[in-house]
């Protein structure tokens, strides 16, 4: 699948570039979902499960594609 370069504001990926996947026709999704492991301090028998997070499409032409941080997406879905 074809991939473009898109910049993340907010959140734990602030200030970075990844690569997003785009559709047959070349679109953007609306929003992308990003697993991030967070560390700790202290000693722990096992690592903390990582947490997704979801990232929104700015509105409007934006070269490169920015996506806006939205939170942390519950558990449950």
């Amino acid at each position: 699948m074809p991939a473009v370069e898109a910049w993340l504001l907010g959140g734990p990926a602030d200030g970075r570039f990844t690569h997003v996947e785009v559709d047959d026709d070349g679109s953007l999704p609306q929003a992308i979902v990003l697993p991030q492991s967070g560390a700790y301090l202290g000693a722990r028998e096992h690592p903390s499960p990582p947490v997704q997070h979801r990232y929104l499409r700015c509105a409007g032409e934006v070269d490169p594609p920015t996506f806006r941080y939205d939170g942390p997406v519950p558990q449950d879905q």
